[in-house]
């Protein structure tokens, strides 16, 4: 068959508005958006303008929702939900126990209040006590407001002196039961100096593992032999070549029948009002075993003579591989290496908000606190600035607080993107030591007095538990879904109407200017 003969092309042929009209008239009776032939096609003027205000209407709402859906996609692209799988117990470590005596010195090294006492009335005191006494006000919970301040930061002797003043760590734990078996509590714990003084930490990774090389820890402080690399990542857990026995040491099992004990013994003689308030006992802080805890924060008590049991639940979230993708101001949270801290190896946000307040501090007061990271030549602040780091601390609060009602982070200080924390449920009864002892003879404790007893029986609920995942909100197939969906409801609109309009747009002008020689086709 031949081609078709081009006509002749009149003065009303090259009327362009003409020619559009046609057009897109032709466009209407063809297309799948709903509505419109009825604007184009010869209806009365009451027909059109109201099928006009229809499309108007339909089309501003699907605009509408479009941007609602967008907006959501670009401020909230993370949602937090349920994991489609429970976590088996196994997959977790074990808790880090840390566990603070409220006294924070012997009194049979040191007496603390007599000393307070010469120093009101204004006796002399020798040397060796004034400065004994100046590096315990450092860690109690009462510091003395009318007594002249020495002037003098402390160094790295404050360590030393307060060392040789503690509670023998022995006598405190006398024993302890894991795995089933009864240990001495000093081959499982761990000496750490914090926010309460000197403390004792189960299950905490090493110094060398919290702590860029320049943070100085006295002694055997935070000194753990095991290191957890070749076990162990806080962001994706245990390596598959990591075995039974690990460090940290795994959660194996559940239920009361394998709980971890700790016996207490508190001597009486050892309380000291004007350094610890009216609190006695024991502080206990359940944590993850990379962060360094801060027990004046949170805790719970071991009363005296008191049986306490402590359920644990471990509450973790992860992040999915979809989600790290996202910048962290998307995702809301940091992964492990991806913020850098000065003084530790890792970024958790606990960790970061203790760098924050050691960095703040400095800057105001020109010296930390005895339990902030510091190298060798940052001093420890004396009695003389304790004002000032209590200041310091409540001016921090109050400016991160006005930063987050701006919308910005003073210490941009995020979860981290796995982030593991243990819910506790705590109950307690009271602990007949004396004739529980009696029975087991074999601990030969004969004399009881002035001390007091308490058991603290750790374990977890179930063999397994729910983990929450950050995950996309929308994902790319879900948004184009959202937005194809909304389209199609509102207008009609589809991909073969995409296609539709870039054909009559593109390769339909070229062959009707070939067939016809007008791009608009015939009349």
């Amino acid at each position: 068959m031949g081609e078709i003969a081009p006509r002749v092309v009149t003065e009303k042929d090259k009327d362009f508005c003409h020619n559009l009209r046609k057009y897109f008239r032709e466009f209407s009776e063809v297309t799948g958006i709903h509505g419109l032939r009825y604007v184009i096609e010869k209806r009365t003027r009451i027909e059109k303008i109201i099928w006009t205000i229809i499309l108007l209407i339909s089309l501003g709402g699907c605009l509408y929702m479009i941007y609602e859906v967008l907006d959501k996609y670009n401020k909230s692209p993370v949602v937090v939900s349920f994991a489609s799988e429970d976590t088996p117990l196994y997959q977790m470590p074990f808790p880090a126990v840390t566990i603070c005596p409220e006294s924070k010195y012997s009194r049979e090294k040191f007496n603390y209040s007599g000393v307070y006492f010469k120093l009101v009335e204004e006796e002399s005191v020798t040397l060796d006590e004034r400065r004994k006494f100046d590096y315990l006000s450092a860690m109690c919970a009462e510091t003395p407001d009318n007594i002249t301040c020495t002037k003098e930061n402390f160094g790295n002797e404050f360590y030393e002196i307060i060392h040789k003043m503690k509670l023998n760590e022995n006598f405190l734990f006398p024993f302890c039961a894991h795995d089933n078996k009864l240990v001495n509590c000093d081959q499982i714990f761990t000496p750490i100096f914090i926010d309460e003084g000197i403390c004792y930490s189960f299950n905490i990774l090493g110094g060398h593992e919290i702590f860029r090389d320049h943070v100085y820890n006295f002694h055997d402080y935070y000194r753990v032999a095991n290191t957890s690399e070749k076990y162990f990542d806080p962001e994706f857990g245990y390596k598959s070549t990591a075995g039974v026995r690990t460090y940290p040491r795994r959660a194996l099992k559940s239920g009361a029948d394998s709980a971890f004990l700790v016996f207490f013994n508190y001597d009486t003689s050892d309380s000291d009002f004007n350094c610890n308030n009216f609190l006695q006992g024991f502080r206990v802080l359940i944590h993850n075993p990379w962060d360094v805890p801060r027990v004046s924060q949170h805790y719970f008590r071991i009363p005296f003579d008191k049986v306490v049991v402590a359920a644990m639940e471990p509450v973790l979230v992860v992040t999915s591989e979809n989600v790290r993708r996202f910048p962290p101001e998307k995702r809301k949270c940091f992964m492990r290496n991806e913020r850098f801290l000065r003084h530790f190896l890792h970024y958790s946000q606990s960790n970061c908000l203790l760098e924050c307040l050691t960095n703040y501090t400095l800057g105001k007061c020109g010296c930390v606190k005895f339990y902030m990271p510091r190298d060798n030549s940052t001093p420890i602040c004396g009695p003389n600035s304790y004002e000032c780091t209590e200041n310091a601390e409540s001016e921090l609060q109050i400016k991160e607080l006005e930063h987050k009602i701006s919308g910005r982070s003073l210490c941009d200080c995020k979860p981290s993107c796995t982030n593991l924390k243990y819910s506790v449920e705590t109950s307690h009864s009271d602990f007949y030591f004396k004739e529980y002892f009696k029975v087991h003879n074999e601990f030969k404790l004969e004399d009881f007095d002035g001390t007091h007893w308490s058991v603290l029986q750790l374990y977890f609920k179930d063999e397994q538990f729910m983990t929450m995942e950050r995950n996309e909100l929308y994902g790319i197939s879900d948004l184009i879904s959202n937005l194809g969906g909304l389209l199609g409801l509102f207008t009609g609109f589809s991909l073969i109407t995409m296609a539709e309009i870039i054909y009559f747009c593109t390769v339909r002008v070229v062959y009707n200017r070939r067939l016809y020689g007008l791009w608009s086709g015939p009349n």
